[in-house]
């Protein structure tokens, strides 16, 4: 595995059912909810954020972001950062 999960219920939780009752505290209200990070590149991150009142799933890498409103997106995406860290 290399990625190491920071919030392993929310993680857990994200890949079976909706994350919209999850709550934020306030300082994860303005930076998101850290979900998973690469092992190999701490930059490369999963977060859980808010977004006007709906959650999305956002990949964040050196100084990019991309949200998804799906999980298996916001998955499919933070796999293929890890392989690219990873070669």
């Amino acid at each position: 595995m290399n990625y190491k999960i920071i919030n392993k219920k929310v993680f857990e939780q994200a890949q079976l059912r909706s994350v919209s009752d999850v709550p934020f505290t306030e300082e994860e209200l303005q930076i998101g909810m850290k979900l998973a990070v690469s092992k190999e590149d701490n930059t490369l991150a999963l977060y859980l954020v808010d977004v006007n009142g709906q959650k999305r799933f956002d990949v964040r890498w050196d100084d990019s972001s991309e949200q998804f409103k799906g999980w298996q997106s916001a998955w499919d995406n933070f796999s293929w950062c890890l392989n690219v860290v990873s070669n």
